[in-house]
């Protein structure tokens, strides 16, 4: 069984939940709004459980459960149609290779708008 596979403490659990979303740490760390050190200290074990501002920022970026989050009891993923950073859904897995989410997320408001535009453009001009 692969560590990624293994789901019997919190940081296996969180490294699962950010491995199914393709993220990186620096991924995750932006989609929570928390450090990338502590998204590396819980998934090493250095950290045992976050407090409960931090896990609800985990459990919203990744969509998951808060109680199988923290305990590995009850369902995966979450109910809550709002999930995300900010309350903004996250896609289930960042669809560019070369850019990551981080990035991405970096950018303004405004340079989003333009990189959509340019992308609707883009799949309209294809015919789809």
């Amino acid at each position: 069984m692969s560590q990624v596979d293994r789901l019997d403490t919190f940081s296996h659990r969180l490294r699962n939940a950010r491995m199914l979303q393709g993220w990186t740490q620096k991924d995750l760390a932006v989609a929570s709004n928390l450090s990338q050190s502590a998204i590396g200290n819980y998934e090493s074990g250095q950290r045992r459980q976050p407090s409960s501002g931090a896990l609800i920022k985990l459990t919203r970026a990744l969509c998951v459960n808060p109680m199988w989050l923290s305990t590995g009891e009850g369902p995966m993923l979450s109910a809550d149609s709002a999930c995300g950073a900010g309350g903004i859904p996250v896609p289930a897995a960042w669809p560019f290779e070369t850019v990551s989410y981080a990035t991405y997320a970096r950018l303004s408001s405004q340079e989003k708008r333009q990189i959509e535009q340019v992308l609707a453009a883009y799949i309209k001009a294809r015919g789809e």
